[in-house]
């Protein structure tokens, strides 16, 4: 027999029973039967051994492997431990925004079409003002404002559904860079610091006369605090799933992310340190104080933009020129600390009054520059006390010299 014909006959016999087996066992062992004479061996022997280990193979089943644990990036840099699961309040606060926001805004709303807020007050310019009117909120118990009218209220919400998404978008600008390692976290903390609530005051004028407007408008840092408190009193395991790589594209833009881009350390509980007192200051001085007077807007220019630039350009140029009594703090600091305040409670005060949003200051442009230069040198010095918190000194100390210098 020649060689090839040999080798194809082997083939064609090796494939036959390759076949063969297959079909044994998906038919089952009444089908060795049929084809035991055309397998190799035909002995009893053997048909009754094949037999038995198709029938075996069809009651065990196929066979199931278990597939090996995958090995995640927590995992490789935590030990191998497992990956914390996320918790479902985290699930459940990204709604709470949202909902908080419609809730108060329909809530204001609703308030000010049952003219439950004043509308503007009819004795704003009058010389002698009654008493009620003088003190905050007392216009709502003396009467005297004009109806809360449908266009003055659609004003107000659009205005206040404006800065809260204007409000979102320029945290968002802030955090995402952060969080991709292209601004440093202590950077974008006083950014945060510095522009936030100057940028909040300068869209006042699109709010209307009425009184109830400074309602509206407390929305805004009412959210913002929200969102730190939560942050802040997150549980533990919250705390460790928002660290985790698996769920930081899930949190972005989340109450985490923003605390710990304005936090010191990255530890969200010190959202409720200086950024909690920062939002507390602005909703007080939205609230209670608006534009009545000029004391709630010099407290908040000189807590956000003369402390932010203080820390800001102190890091970057007070390294050799620190104060011998106070090594944290630098002359560099301190003069950035009075330009800032300065600058910053100025124009906002000239916007707001070119704009109509206020009424005229009884001063001139350099005596109130004068005037607004010795509250920020004295905000100066109080914030270099080792003993005080500037978060609340500073703008406590700016409120009681507005109140006697510009009022």
């Amino acid at each position: 027999m020649k060689p090839r014909a040999q080798f194809s006959r082997q083939a064609r016999r090796i494939i036959f029973q390759l076949f063969l087996v297959a079909t044994l066992i998906n038919r089952g062992p009444a089908t060795v039967d049929a084809f035991a004479p055309l397998l190799p061996r035909t002995d009893d022997a053997h048909l009754f051994t094949t037999q038995r280990k198709v029938a075996s193979s069809i009651r065990k089943g196929p066979r199931h492997y278990s597939r090996p644990r995958k090995r995640t990036l927590w995992m490789i840099e935590n030990g191998g431990s497992e990956e914390p699961s996320k918790p479902q309040s985290l699930n459940e606060s990204k709604y709470l925004l949202p909902v908080t926001a419609v809730v108060s805004l329909s809530l204001v709303t609703i308030a000010a079409f049952t003219q439950h807020l004043p509308g503007p007050p009819i004795d704003a310019t009058a010389p002698q003002p009654p008493f009620l009117t003088t003190i905050p909120f007392g216009v709502i118990f003396s009467g005297s404002c004009d109806p809360y009218t449908p266009s003055l209220i659609l004003r107000d919400f659009s205005a206040t559904l404006f800065s809260i998404l204007a409000a979102a978008a320029f945290v968002k600008s802030i955090t995402y860079p952060t969080k991709l390692g292209i601004l440093d976290s202590r950077d974008a903390r006083k950014l945060i610091h510095t522009l936030s609530a100057p940028l909040f005051l300068f869209v006042w004028p699109l709010f209307s006369h009425a009184y109830g407007a400074r309602v509206f408008a407390a929305i805004v840092p009412l959210l913002n605090a929200l969102r730190l408190f939560v942050a802040g009193t997150g549980t533990q395991d919250e705390r460790a799933a928002s660290s985790s790589r698996r769920f930081e594209t899930a949190n972005a833009g989340t109450e985490t992310e923003l605390a710990r881009a304005i936090s010191r350390s990255g530890d969200a509980k010190e959202a409720l340190q200086g950024p909690f007192v920062y939002v507390v200051v602005l909703l007080f001085s939205t609230l209670v104080l608006w534009v009545d007077t000029p004391v709630g807007i010099v407290s908040v220019a000189t807590m956000a933009v003369g402390d932010g630039l203080a820390d800001l350009l102190g890091r970057r140029f007070g390294a050799t020129n620190k104060w011998p009594f106070q090594q944290k703090k630098s002359v560099a600091g301190s003069v950035a600390f009075i330009v800032g305040s300065v600058l910053g409670s100025f124009g906002l005060l000239r916007w707001l009054v070119w704009t109509g949003t206020m009424d005229p200051l009884p001063f001139d442009s350099f005596d109130l520059l004068g005037r607004l230069l010795v509250i920020a040198v004295v905000c100066a010095g109080v914030e270099l006390v080792p003993v005080i918190d500037d978060n609340y000194s500073v703008p406590i100390s700016a409120g009681v010299l507005s109140a006697f210098l510009l009022n």
